[in-house]
């Protein structure tokens, strides 16, 4: 059973919760970055994709764009409007108060948000009779996704399938859905949301809304599938309502973390709070975020703020005032399906958390509809040398680069499902696979995620269905490797859902497609799927499944199976009545002994199948690996020579400890151990772990249990593990990113520059996103090449390599607000530094810092340096807005001589391209006019 351990108890928010002062006292809590919309129409939608993928994405940190309000439409997004076009429609709502669904009508609801709202006040909040009502997860109309897809950036847009510009490289003509004839597609880019690539019947409707009144909320979660998250709020309720009613202003309360305190914000959910933030099921108070060893980020989400939840960070809402309404949905990237694949599957396989983004047929489709764009990219060059500059622009098109890196990122996670499915090339027995045509549908019976190829089914456990179907017991792989199956536990057939042989030839087609386009044949091309074989020293997830499915026993489920009664080993000594010690004689093993052997920490006797079986002859059971040792089953199955804890000399049991030498393992995180009986099919077992126990009883012997509330070591080494994270810098890495902003110089000598400025040139010099944008009198520094820099084949700039990667930008350095006049003395501080909306200093980081160890947007340092009282002169509590202020603003003579140099480094670069004049100009902040040649089309 799941371990009885105390765990925190719900504790809801007062509705007289002063937010301002919460932050303001409280040393771990910190607002979220906000930008305003208009910049990204201002600085161009490039610069605001970049700052999603180095800010949201790779950093991980939460980002909220305020002001879409003023472009929605004020009569559609209003409970008006919802309630004369959707109030018939029946829809659950959740009853937070006892756990279930009750059917109401979105107008019956919408009518009774002030009651419920009404209800609570500071003295009774915590009444655990009265209503939480919450009308959530309900489909979007269709009328609120057209007008949202003609507000939202296309880039973070639900189910967005390019994001390239009309006309750009790559494009080609398509019919025009509004009018008769033809017009100019989108350029061959990287889709901004992978789920577009799957046919739209496989594709999961995601687009959600959710209407929630004072005291309803969303408990601590994650992202499904580690997607990307948005979320809009479309309207809230003011002081009247339109009937002249009084109601109470409406907002929404999120406590946030980032992706890189992941899994220090599981581990504290496990060990203080008691509760496993997978399950979804408990919303964490106040003073459990207030003591927590992380940042959190708080955020009052008002009408009008658009939030960007990143992977993997774990975050719970809360709604204030009579009525919030928001739209939400989930985007998928390469980045995410990696992330998906190494975390995010796992963890939800283990609590029977279904998958409904089915994650890797989304990298097969989208391999497909690459591969297509990619060979259309081809056939242009190829048929373009009537046209040099059209070639030039392909071959040298930022957008059609990323794309290619992407596919090698999907080929490289195609590779990974392959070889996991990937059957004995020469098997004892001939294979026999069942070929059922795939439709994305089939889910597995016990952990409900989706099955993209291979998988088990039992012939015997069948149960016709009242509409003449048949409801079979699939299981997936990766289920069956750890014990998971119905109680046949063996006998199962193989099914397959695409011919082998078609994978493994689209396989060695994109393997020829990926060396084509980065240049040729070299020493870290991808390699026949054979030969990845070969160089695997583990089992396939497929081989490991046969060899069980030969060592398993097979059970008839209607008849219930003989329970053995091993005795202790029969040599073992004795002690009679007077204390002699007596040896038992050696006896034959009987019929029930036979297939056992001795399990090396409880000394019983158990079938071999259900031990991990080390060279030495030592036998461990897979629960005991599990709770004890961290140690799965499928790591013991798949690598043919694994060693015991014993011969690692780390192993725990009582007889071991006191081994000279022998380092007793302690488990490195918690195990509450879940129940999943109430979500897997009913005629599902667990066979070879118990996974509703915990790894309590070994923490305690490994004398790291604290209950008390003390940081234990697991939590430290978290704590560790997360600042070691932070350290490194949000960086484009040249292996997987193309940094549109910087710009790439052609073999003709211009630079195409993709990066958004004041005055836009095809022959000004490479600068950074600001230096367009900042004042002369604020100090800025240009990111030039190094005079060192290289191009790869690709066109792509490679420096040397003590160089340090792109370095991280502050959002609002990125996002700068071009109304410079209005706010000079309070936005540039000088010295280089920005303030954006809420007052927060950020140093814009020179490309070309010779320090870049040091993170220029992480609160831990891993170095010890004086910091600055806690208090100013006036008694209130120091922001890090004083503490940048006061110890980084006066740059010293070194910065100083530092920068001179830098600039004329940079002008002699300039002066040696022919752009010395343009860049004294741009650096001086003198204007230069130019001419723009737009295309007709645009």
């Amino acid at each position: 059973m799941p371990a009885a351990r105390r765990s925190a108890a719900f504790d809801p928010i007062s509705p007289d919760l002063d937010l301002d002062a919460l932050v303001q006292q409280t040393p771990n809590f910190e607002y979220v970055t906000r930008i305003s919309c208009d910049m990204i129409e201002t600085q161009g939608l490039e610069v605001f994709e970049k700052l999603v993928l180095i800010h949201v994405i790779i950093g991980g940190k939460p980002l909220v764009i305020e002001g879409f309000h003023k472009r929605l439409d004020e009569w559609t997004f209003t409970s008006g409007w919802l309630h004369d076009n959707l109030g018939k429609k029946f829809e659950q709502v959740r009853n937070l108060s006892k756990q279930s669904n009750m059917t109401l009508s979105i107008g019956h609801y919408l009518n009774n948000m002030s009651k419920l709202t009404n209800q609570w006040n500071p003295h009774n909040y915590r009444d655990r009779d009265r209503q939480r009502l919450y009308l959530k997860d309900i489909d979007c109309p269709d009328v609120w996704y057209e007008k949202l897809r003609a507000v939202i950036p296309p880039s973070v847009f639900y189910l967005n399938d390019s994001t390239g510009e009309i006309g750009g490289p790559g494009s080609v003509d398509e019919p025009n859905p509004h009018a008769t004839g033809l017009r100019k597609g989108r350029g061959v880019a990287r889709a901004g949301d992978l789920m577009s690539c799957l046919p739209p019947a496989m594709r999961a409707d995601n687009l959600m809304c959710y209407i929630g009144h004072e005291g309803t909320y969303t408990p601590a979660h994650r992202e499904m599938c580690a997607s990307l998250g948005q979320n809009l709020m479309v309207e809230t309720s003011g002081t009247v309502d339109l009937d002249g009613k009084p109601t109470k202003p409406g907002s929404s309360i999120w406590f946030m973390t980032e992706s890189k305190d992941r899994h220090l914000v599981s581990e504290y959910w496990l060990s203080t709070l008691g509760h496993d933030i997978e399950i979804e099921a408990h919303f964490a108070q106040i003073n459990a975020w207030k003591c927590a060893p992380f940042t959190t980020y708080i955020v009052e989400q008002k009408l009008g703020d658009f939030i960007l939840i990143p992977p993997l960070a774990p975050h719970q809402v809360w709604n204030r005032g009579t009525r919030t309404m928001k739209v939400a949905w989930n985007r998928t990237t390469v980045e995410t399906l990696e992330l998906a694949l190494d975390e995010a599957l796992p963890r939800a396989r283990m609590v029977g958390r279904d998958e409904q983004y089915k994650n890797k047929a989304i990298i097969y489709f989208t391999l497909d509809r690459y591969s297509d764009l990619l060979k259309r990219v081809e056939y242009q060059k190829r048929t373009a040398t009537q046209a040099p500059d059209h070639h030039q622009a392909l071959k040298y098109s930022p957008k059609i680069r990323q794309l290619q890196k992407d596919f090698r990122r999907l080929y490289s996670l195609y590779t990974r499902l392959l070889l996991a499915e990937a059957l004995p090339q020469n098997p004892r027995e001939k294979m026999k696979i069942q070929y059922l045509p795939f439709d994305s549908n089939i889910t597995c019976s016990f952990c409900r995620c989706n099955i993209f190829n291979r998988f088990l089914t039992c012939p015997t456990c069948v149960v016709p269905l009242e509409n003449g179907e048949e409801d079979t017991y699939d299981v997936c792989l990766e289920c069956y490797a750890m014990g998971r199956s119905c109680k046949c536990i063996s006998g199962y057939k193989w099914v397959e859902q695409f011919k082998w042989q078609e994978l493994t030839d689209k396989h060695e087609r994109w393997r020829k497609q990926t060396i084509a386009f980065e240049g040729g044949l070299t020493d870290k091309s991808p390699q026949p799927l054979h030969m990845e074989r070969q160089y695997s020293k583990k089992h396939p997830l497929a081989q490991v499944c046969q060899e069980q499915l030969r060592l398993r026993p097979w059970n008839d489920p209607k008849k219930p199976p003989p329970v053995p009664k091993l005795s202790k080993d029969a040599d073992e000594s004795r002690i009679n009545d007077s204390g002699e010690v007596i040896t038992a004689k050696k006896k034959k093993p009987s019929a029930m002994e036979k297939g056992h052997m001795k399990n090396h920490v409880t000394y019983y006797h158990e079938p071999i199948w259900k031990l991990g079986v080390c060279k030495c002859g030592r036998a461990y059971s897979y629960g005991s690996l599990w709770r004890a040792f961290d140690t799965a089953p499928l790591t013991v199955m798949e690598d043919p020579d694994w060693q015991c804890p014993h011969c690692q000399r780390i192993c725990s049991c009582a007889k071991c400890r006191k081994i000279a030498g022998m380092q007793p393992y302690a488990p490195t995180g918690t195990v509450l151990g879940y129940d999943t009986r109430r979500v897997a099919d009913p005629r599902s077992t667990e066979s070879l772990v118990d996974f509703r126990q915990s790894n309590f009883e070994w923490v305690k012997k490994a004398g790291d249990d604290s209950p008390a509330g003390e940081e234990t070591r697991r939590l430290s080494r978290r704590v560790d593990e997360a600042v070691a994270a932070k350290s490194q810098e949000a960086a484009l890495d040249d292996a997987h990113y193309v940094d549109e902003g910087n710009n790439t110089l052609m073999p003709n000598g211009h630079a195409e520059s993709s990066t958004l400025t004041a005055e836009k040139s095809s022959d000004d010099i490479p600068i950074d996103p600001l230096l367009g944008s900042l004042p002369p009198t604020a100090k800025t520094t240009q990111a030039v090449p190094h005079e060192h820099t290289r191009s790869d084949e690709n066109g792509v700039q490679n420096g040397d390599d003590d160089q340090p990667p792109y370095r991280f930008v502050a959002p609002s350095a990125l996002m700068l607000d071009q109304r410079q006049d209005q706010h000079q003395d309070q936005r540039h501080l000088g010295g280089g530094f920005t303030t954006d909306a809420n007052g927060i200093v950020f140093q814009y980081p020179d490309p070309e810092d010779p320090d870049p160890t040091v993170p220029q947007y992480a609160p831990p340092q891993v170095e010890h340096r004086p910091q600055p009282p806690d208090t100013t002169d006036n008694g209130k509590k120091r922001k890090r807005s004083d503490v940048l202020q006061t110890d980084m603003l006066d740059p010293n003579e070194a910065n100083e001589l530092y920068h001179k140099a830098q600039v004329k480094r940079t002008l002699h670069e300039a002066r040696r391209n022919n752009r010395y004049t343009i860049a004294e100009a741009a650096m001086s902040g003198r204007s230069l006019s130019v001419k723009l040649k737009l295309n007709s089309d645009k």
